[in-house]
């Protein structure tokens, strides 16, 4: 008795799924489970391989389009660089071996490579299935950040308080600056389904799927946030709103958004950062959501202190080693900074580089022909992760995050490339055409 071939067009949705589902268990963190995830997924690129299938591809054409070779290096770089200079001066924890943290920087290395690797457009509901994809991880992070803080706040509430949450998992003692990045990315959602709604009849099933799972990331990540009465979402949202509003109305007007004006924009939005949480402060302590932490505490961050400290202070010891006093926290609460802070000036010009490198990635989907809500997606949460980055220290509170941010700008220049390979082949059968009717 023949058996027939599984159809191509099963193996892709089966693919899809069990990536989706790979990475949502490795959203959740759970210890051991998660990290089997991550080698689970290489297994299945490899398994592709083996089958021609092409679901995972690094083509020549793509590589040699955005020069992914260079920022894997840099990030390589990076992460030998700053995780040798921490260990020479004693900040990694002495209980955790060594093996561990050369594990945690592969593991940022693969997440990077598997975002740019899987090949979208050989999967089932391109371009929307990057949407999928992304949804798929941060949505178990929203999770994770759901079941940890009401753990946290069944047993021990009075942590809450302090800034600090429980890990579901582990029981460990966490800042909630971590969760409440999560938090953060997954209300920005309603700001995808706010100016998605326009163009919702260039795939209007996908969009009502969207807007169902939206509901659920927005009702969990804004009730939580609350909670934890963290302001970070609520501003991120807030900005998020205005600069996806700016973006839209002026691309049409201009022939294309260049580099220095999204520096600009990201500029502006930096200096006023601190204005918009002065008043977004002040608003959530009359209505009585935040009472009791801005309240007590005031409604101005003590983060933009410790930037002025840190921007004068980092010159001075280039090497890092932490050998300056911050004014509040043990941290600066900016990436950039934190690293600088940490293991010097080398390891943060490095990893400004090695995002800068992914900014012209993200204009070239801004200015694409993608579908709309596509378009609106990647910026929305572009700025999320760039508010997440300059607002908090995200390797310091969880390497994980750090992760997470990797993968989606390998999703990035993976769909950046695509676009750019399918103007030329569209440009080419133009010529074609119009040679031939000469």
């Amino acid at each position: 008795m023949l058996y027939k071939k599984p159809k191509l067009s099963n193996i892709r949705y089966i693919s899809l799924l069990l990536i989706c589902l790979l990475l949502f268990i490795t959203g959740l963190q759970i210890p051991r489970i998660s990290t089997l995830t991550t080698i689970l997924l290489p297994v299945l690129a490899i398994v592709d391989k083996l089958m021609g299938w092409q679901l995972f591809s690094l083509n020549k054409s793509l590589l040699k389009q955005t020069k992914f070779i260079q920022p894997l290096l840099i990030l390589t770089l990076f992460c030998i660089i700053y995780w040798t200079t921490i260990n020479n001066y004693g900040f990694l924890d002495k209980e955790t071996s060594w093996l561990s943290y050369i594990a945690q920087i592969m593991r940022i290395i693969f997440y990077y490579i598997l975002g740019f690797s899987i090949n979208y457009s050989r999967l089932p509901a391109y371009p929307y299935n990057t949407i999928i994809v992304m949804t798929s991880l941060i949505g178990s992070t929203v999770f994770y950040s759901v079941l940890s803080v009401l753990k946290t706040w069944q047993i021990r509430p009075s942590l809450i308080e302090n800034r600090l949450y429980l890990d579901y998992w582990t029981d460990q003692q966490l800042p909630a600056t971590g969760v409440g990045d999560f938090l953060s990315l997954g209300l920005l959602y309603i700001v995808v389904v706010f100016y998605g709604y326009k163009h919702k009849k260039e795939s209007k099933s996908f969009y009502i799927f969207f807007v169902l799972v939206s509901a659920i990331f927005v009702f969990f990540s804004f009730n939580i946030t609350v909670l934890v009465q963290n302001r970070l979402a609520f501003m991120a949202t807030f900005i998020t709103f205005i600069t996806i509003g700016f973006l839209l109305e002026f691309k049409s007007k201009l022939k294309f958004i260049t580099l220095p004006l999204f520096v600009g924009l990201f500029a502006l939005i930096s200096v006023g950062v601190n204005i918009i949480e002065v008043i977004l402060s002040t608003v959530l302590a009359q209505l009585g959501i935040f009472n009791k932490r801005l309240l007590s505490e005031g409604t101005e961050s003590g983060r933009f202190d410790n930037y002025q400290v840190a921007l004068t202070e980092i010159w001075q010891y280039p090497f890092g080693g932490r050998e300056f006093k911050l004014p509040v926290s043990q941290w600066v609460h900016n990436l950039w900074l934190d690293v600088a802070y940490d293991a010097g000036l080398l390891p943060m010009f490095l990893l400004l580089l090695y995002f800068i490198l992914h900014i012209k990635c993200f204009l070239k989907i801004l200015n694409s022909d993608l579908p709309k809500i596509v378009i609106v997606y990647f910026s929305t949460m572009s700025i999320g992760i760039l508010l997440n980055m300059s607002l908090g220290p995200i390797i310091q509170g969880s390497v994980f995050e750090f992760g997470m941010t990797c993968f989606f700008l390998g999703v990035i220049a993976r769909l950046s490339g695509e676009v750019e390979i399918s103007k030329k082949y569209q440009l080419s059968s133009q010529r074609g055409l119009y040679s031939k009717s000469i």
